[in-house]
């Protein structure tokens, strides 16, 4: 990484932009990244703000709660590094997040250090994910399913196939509106926000 100073720690010193709405995060964050890590941080409040900054990055960092519904990463800088945080990352936002094709998941439970491993070997053009991330993919596949009524599964199994709505609604012999509300309260009972979790949440996917 010819093209990136070196930190205190022996590391690559990044040049981070971070997309994180929180102040006391902000100033977490703050603290680990430039005084502990040496590395630069730019904070944005949006989705947007992000997008319309165009000065090069080395690595983009978003908060989970903030992430678009629409992946935006600017492919900015020597390299290109990506990663999502969050507080006790659910399998289904990691599922996403690694089908998204992103560098790192970093879950705010894991130890500053396992942060700092994960931090460097991004930097060093590694994939990382701090030791949470797998555990919660493992202790929690296959159990969404158990959430759902026998026809919000039946529903849910053939959304995950690529049916629509109505497809659906044909299919089972009832209305688009009933499935569009049998939709809705299968998302809300697994946790998730959007159709690509979908699969995950069920533990329909590998991990």
């Amino acid at each position: 990484m010819a093209s990136l100073l070196e930190n205190n720690a022996g590391g690559p010193r990044l040049k981070t932009f971070i997309l994180e709405n929180r102040e006391l995060y902000r100033l977490l964050l703050s603290k680990f990244m430039e005084e502990k890590n040496g590395h630069q941080v730019v904070f944005f409040e949006s989705p947007h703000e992000l997008e319309n900054n165009h000065e090069p990055r080395d690595l983009e960092m978003m908060a989970a709660h903030l992430l678009p519904s629409r992946l935006h990463f600017k492919n900015n800088g020597a390299v290109h590094r990506h990663a999502v945080y969050g507080e006790a990352l659910d399998s289904a936002t990691i599922l996403w997040c690694r089908k998204s094709g992103l560098n790192g998941i970093l879950d705010l439970q894991d130890s500053q250090e396992a942060w700092s491993r994960c931090l460097q070997a991004m930097g060093n053009g590694e994939i990382s994910e701090t030791p949470s991330v797998a555990r919660t993919l493992h202790e929690g596949h296959g159990k969404g399913v158990t959430k759902l009524s026998r026809r919000e599964a039946e529903v849910a199994r053939m959304l995950v196939k690529g049916f629509s709505a109505k497809q659906v609604a044909l299919s089972l012999g009832t209305s688009e509106g009933t499935v569009k509300n049998q939709r809705k309260a299968v998302y809300r009972k697994l946790g998730i926000v959007r159709a690509t979790q979908l699969a995950g949440a069920m533990g329909l996917v590998g991990s």
